[in-house]
């Protein structure tokens, strides 16, 4: 990604004290795709300008925040939206503290194989999903390293966003560890969310290693509460390499859920055209206990477009 940096001097003393020094770049991304679910075919187009800034104090503590100006890339309607700052990292010798408002749980570790990113629109829906409703909101998260070893861990106060420290009715928390397992990384998390009394715990794994000249993921999710629909497994695997310049990954998920299974399979390529540019190609299909096929949506969706990094 290219970047425009600029480096500011004399910081306000009220900001980062009389001798501090901050870094502002600033980046963009834009992207179009056509898809097609079953003879309905849309299209979408979005991007942004995203703004990121970083200082350090005196005392050697780093302080970084971001804003931007966006559009949904993958929504068939204009989302589009600025936002002012609206979380502060603070970074140390060994780790990170993250307040915000986008906090996020590390829940969906182990659905690997799940890959698209536009192709899943107009795509009917599968009756078994395994996972978390709540994942992000107000919140604080610390980041940090123990031996080899990295650790995350989050709390979302107030899923809901209303900054609500200790009386919000959806709140979420949880946890991962990643280190190095053999040839591969192994990342374990647990997460849980509490939706107005309604509680919910998921555990995910995720083991990737590199296998027959590409990478080879594997993944596996728990979720048990008090939702029904969601109790129960799923599995997860993908595979990505490199096939004469282009990069070509196909994964599988299979969601055992309230005695009901649905399974989603993935394949997505892309290829550099230089400059930041890249054209992009995805094909979704799910199948097993899954909604019925209509109009505007179908169990097998494809997706082409093009994407830019400025």
């Amino acid at each position: 990604m290219n970047k425009i940096k600029y480096l500011l001097s004399a910081i306000p003393a009220a900001l980062f004290a009389t001798s501090a020094s901050a870094d502002i770049s600033v980046s963009g991304s834009a992207s179009a795709a056509y898809t097609d679910a079953g003879g309905n075919a849309s299209s979408t187009m979005g991007g942004g300008v995203s703004f990121a800034m970083s200082g350090t104090t005196d005392g050697g503590v780093s302080i970084s925040a971001s804003a931007g100006i966006s559009n949904d890339s993958d929504s068939v309607g204009s989302a589009s939206g600025s936002s002012g700052v609206t979380a502060l990292t603070f970074g140390f010798a060994n780790g990170s503290i993250t307040v915000g408002q986008d906090v996020g749980t590390p829940d969906g570790v182990g659905k690997v194989g799940e890959l698209v990113a536009y192709a899943d629109d107009n795509q009917v829906a599968k009756t078994a999903v395994v996972g978390l409703t709540e994942d992000e909101g107000d919140g604080v998260s610390v980041s940090t390293s123990i031996g080899d070893m990295s650790l995350t861990a989050a709390y979302v106060y107030d899923g809901a966003g209303g900054g609500n420290v200790d009386g919000a009715a959806n709140t979420a928390a949880g946890a991962s560890l990643s280190m190095a397992v053999g040839s591969g990384t192994l990342t374990l998390a647990t997460a849980d969310e509490d939706r107005n009394g309604t509680n919910n715990t998921e555990f995910g794994a995720s083991y990737v290693m590199s296998a027959a000249g590409g990478t080879l993921s594997l993944g596996f999710t728990g979720t048990d509460g008090d939702t029904a629909a969601k109790e129960g497994e799923a599995v997860s695997a993908a595979f990505s390499t490199s096939l004469g310049g282009a990069s070509v990954a196909i994964g599988y998920t299979s969601h055992d859920a309230n005695n009901q299974q649905s399974n989603q399979t993935d394949v997505t390529a892309s290829s550099s055209l230089g400059g930041g540019a890249s054209i992009f190609a995805e094909y979704t299909t799910v199948s097993g206990d899954i909604a019925a096929n209509s109009s505007t949506a179908d169990a097998t969706v494809i997706a082409l477009g093009t994407s830019v990094s400025f």
